[in-house]
């Protein structure tokens, strides 16, 4: 079975909590196996008796990790959570492919604002660490497929919003502070820039909640799975 990697931003402390349920989760498996064992008799077994039950009981502990019944690995926590969001989102039904052309786009996704980074306009984000995690295959395109389509009304909306308004004077400045450093220039670009008046500001806070990125998802799913 194939996997995808996926890194993404998590608070400290929740990434904790997660390595401890997957160390549960492993010190769990060893019971099972270990009591698999003896009830088996395993140790009194040789040659080919041993080699059936010691099949016997890696088909057992798979059948017991596809059930979601026994999860020693942050894969297989992780995994297991996502497809509980996925369907509390009800987005585990089927979607159509990603179209080509916004497959693998480099950078946030559009509409993605602060609340996603786990941050607010002016606070630094909350999502200090970072989690490596592969899903299987199915999963992951799920995942991503799910994530594209439910947010696809608002990211057109919020490219229609941008087209108006273009970058505000906020927008600049800090992609200029990215740079390095706010030159003059930055400064009188910003002045003149279009300012959007209040219902338009919140219209695109509106849109912008209705944006759910793969991040979005594990983020809630790792705090399903420590809860």
């Amino acid at each position: 079975m194939s996997h995808t990697p996926f890194v993404i931003a998590l608070e400290p402390e929740d990434l904790t909590a997660l390595n401890e349920v997957v160390e549960a989760g492993a010190a769990a498996e060893a019971k099972w196996l270990a009591k698999q064992r003896e009830d088996y008799g395993l140790k009194y077994l040789r040659g080919r008796a041993a080699r059936e039950v010691r099949a016997t009981i890696r088909v057992e502990f798979a059948g017991m990790r596809a059930k979601g019944k026994l999860a020693g690995t942050k894969e297989l926590v992780v995994a297991k959570a996502v497809r509980a969001e996925l369907k509390r989102r009800k987005m585990s039904g089927p979607f159509e492919p990603v179209p080509h052309e916004h497959i693998s786009v480099a950078g946030r996704p559009v509409g993605t604002g602060p609340r996603h980074y786990g941050q607010s306009r002016f606070d630094e984000t909350k999502l200090k660490a970072r989690m490596y995690v592969k899903l299987p295959g199915a999963l992951a395109e799920q995942l991503v497929r799910g994530c594209y389509w439910t947010s696809e009304p608002a990211v057109k909306a919020l490219l229609e919003w941008q087209d108006l308004w273009g970058d505000g004077p906020e927008v600049i400045m800090r992609e200029a502070q990215r740079r390095g450093a706010v030159t003059v220039l930055d400064m009188f670009v910003a002045a003149l820039a279009p300012r959007p008046d209040a219902d338009s500001i919140l219209e695109k806070a509106r849109l912008q909640e209705q944006v759910v990125t793969t991040g979005d998802v594990v983020r809630s799913a790792v705090k399903r799975a420590i809860r």
